[in-house]
């Protein structure tokens, strides 16, 4: 292999490490490893206006959704990683099949409708981690990953011409290079055959699929947040969300019932003379598995039972299998205690932001208060300051 396809094999490697270091950062209890190495390059695009959007969502991750068709993408996503990647072994284990047994050109089973079903679903299972964990940062890497498959595929196609000359020549006429029927390079034909240089249409073909995917990621942010229980409460310099849906007034009681405890109230005035201008309040079941995302957690109202390893990973990478949904597995809200975490709202520089500008791309969110609360019985069960830091520490984490 020449120094280019070196080069290119070596992008699509460094693209999925970095997309699963971030994921192993969430699940593993070595986080704080990982995070000396991936945080500070979140932290250095948070840090500055043009490029703090990069680490902001555009799916839910954190909350159950009040739109099903947003609560289905999450599994949907795992699911696509997993069948992408067994049939990229499936794939991969007749390429190196043919080459022991010396068949030459590799024209069967999945390579009978597609010249590069490896790279197909190598795309399939990037799509599924970017639904999974939907970063913009992780999207800009997806669609350029994308045509890193596409030279590479052009490169291979090269090297195998020279090799097998008209017999690999009419097995290219004959079949597709992606996808059957050739979709994407009939409209790849329409839009950009009439530019004569192939390297300026294929630049230009970049330019329009990234701002194609990118504005697309913004109106599936806007969508996410308007399908999300988030009510602004203006009077008390509040942007409440909660993680299982809501109705607005029960939010707000919530919020009301917790501000009844006069150590959480002289706190929160507290912070409002040190400047703070507003606060981000997040609602959660006192059980809900994902409060490292928003604060140190404690633990005392989780309860794990046991679970075997082997079912346990099959009902993360294919959900639709588990008998537990998306909602069940973010905590029940008719469980009892509902837990408030009340996070500060601070721009890169420092300054404070306030409530409206809780959601915010450059606004980060880390926690000062956290406060169990029985609506039911109208009670504050316990309210206690935390450390402004998450569980993988001040890295960016979803606000929803």
């Amino acid at each position: 292999m020449n120094l280019r396809g070196k080069i290119v094999r070596s992008s699509v490697i460094i693209f999925y490490l970095l997309i699963g270091l971030e994921i192993i950062i969430m699940i593993s209890p070595f986080a704080a490893y990982f995070y000396a190495g991936y945080g500070p390059l979140l932290d250095t695009l948070y840090a500055f206006p043009a490029t703090a959007w990069l680490t902001g969502f555009f799916l839910p991750h954190a909350v159950v959704s009040k739109s099903d068709m947003l609560n289905f993408i999450n599994g949907f996503g795992r699911s696509l990683f997993s069948l992408g990647m067994l049939a990229f072994i499936i794939g991969a284990f007749q390429i190196y099949a043919a080459k022991i047994r010396r068949r030459g050109v590799v024209t069967g089973t999945l390579y009978r409708w597609i010249r590069h079903p490896q790279y197909l679903f190598l795309a399939i299972a990037g799509l599924g981690l970017l639904l999974f964990w939907p970063r913009f940062f992780i999207l800009i890497m997806y669609v350029n990953m994308l045509f890193v498959y596409y030279l590479l595929a052009r490169h291979e196609e090269s090297r195998m011409l020279a090799q097998h000359g008209d017999n690999y020549r009419a097995y290219m006429e004959r079949t597709a290079m992606f996808i059957p029927g050739n979709p994407g390079g009939k409209l790849y034909h329409l839009l950009f055959g009439r530019v004569q240089s192939k390297g300026l249409a294929l630049g230009l073909a970049y330019v329009a699929t990234l701002a194609l995917f990118t504005v697309a990621a913004f109106g599936l942010r806007d969508y996410t947040i308007s399908k999300t229980s988030i009510v602004k409460m203006p009077e008390m310099h509040f942007t409440a969300v909660s993680i299982l849906p809501r109705p607005d007034h029960d939010i707000k009681n919530i919020v009301e019932i917790a501000l009844q405890d006069p150590q959480l109230s002289a706190s929160i005035e507290n912070f409002r003379r040190q400047g703070h201008k507003g606060f981000m309040v997040h609602l959660m079941p006192i059980n809900y598995m994902m409060q490292g995302l928003f604060t140190q957690p404690d633990t005392s109202g989780m309860h794990r039972g046991p679970r075997r390893f082997f079912r346990a990973a099959v009902g993360f990478m294919f959900p639709f299998f588990g008998r537990r949904n998306h909602q069940d597995m973010m905590g029940a809200a008719g469980s009892g205690a509902t837990r408030l975490i009340f996070s500060q709202l601070t721009w890169p520089d420092g300054q404070y932001a306030s409530a409206d500008e809780a959601l915010a791309f450059a606004v980060k969110h880390l926690p000062v208060l956290r406060v169990d609360v029985d609506a039911a019985k109208n009670l504050v069960l316990k309210a206690d300051t935390t450390r402004p830091r998450n569980f993988w520490g001040q890295m960016p984490m979803p606000a929803f």
